[in-house]
């Protein structure tokens, strides 16, 4: 995927995304920003137990939280309004209304997962049955609407390949299920093909060989 073009008058945007310093809630725009070439800010906030490096930043932000995409100086807030706002960017929600109505039906969709994770929470059982039964019929509706061809959506990466690939790959780690994923994930080729298509990805390798 080529870099985006310059903005009017031949000066290029420009993009600073300011969260914690780790993945969370900004790896999808930083991934977004990583495929489509563009060039970003990528400001840290230190992890602190007494938040020293947070609390006089926090009043400056809409809404007093982050990740904020400032872009050419004006901020934007919640990470879902900056990732549709990044695809949107980039050409990665479709090129008609009804386009976008459907790539954005797959990314709520995938949504439903992390959703249905977070339920589940600390407890044993709850998370075995997410493992065990509630994850199964997400997946089998993806992979009904899904393309065999490494997409979501047409034969172009857009948003929900994105998603989709952070979810399997760095959503779930040591800590919530990596070593469950491979097998929730087994019996759907179609899906982990679109997993693998973006972790192919040249722009996607050189960013997470990198990332922290």
């Amino acid at each position: 995927m080529s870099a985006p073009a310059p903005a009017a008058g031949g000066v290029a945007d420009h993009y600073k995304l300011t969260y914690f310093d780790g993945r969370g809630l900004a790896e999808i725009s930083r991934l977004l920003l990583a495929v489509s070439c563009t060039p970003f800010e990528d400001v840290r906030i230190p992890y602190e137990e007494d938040f020293k490096s947070w609390l006089p930043l926090k009043g400056t932000f809409p809404y007093k939280k982050v990740p904020v995409l400032t872009f050419n100086g004006t901020p934007l807030s919640h990470s879902k309004a900056i990732e549709r706002f990044l695809s949107r960017q980039f050409h990665l929600l479709g090129s008609t209304s009804e386009e976008t109505a459907i790539i954005e039906g797959y990314s709520e969709y995938i949504r439903d997962i992390l959703i249905a994770h977070n339920a589940a929470g600390e407890d044993a059982a709850k998370l075995s049955k997410f493992w065990n039964e509630d994850i199964s019929p997400i997946l089998a509706s993806l992979l009904q609407n899904a393309g065999d061809n490494g997409h979501f959506f047409g034969d172009k990466l857009t948003l929900p390949d994105i998603q989709f690939y952070y979810i399997f790959t760095s959503y779930f780690d040591d800590t919530n299920g990596k070593d469950k994923v491979e097998a929730a994930l087994a019996p759907y080729d179609n899906l982990k093909k679109i997993r693998e298509h973006v972790a192919n990805d040249a722009h996607i390798k050189e960013y997470v060989a990198k990332r922290k």
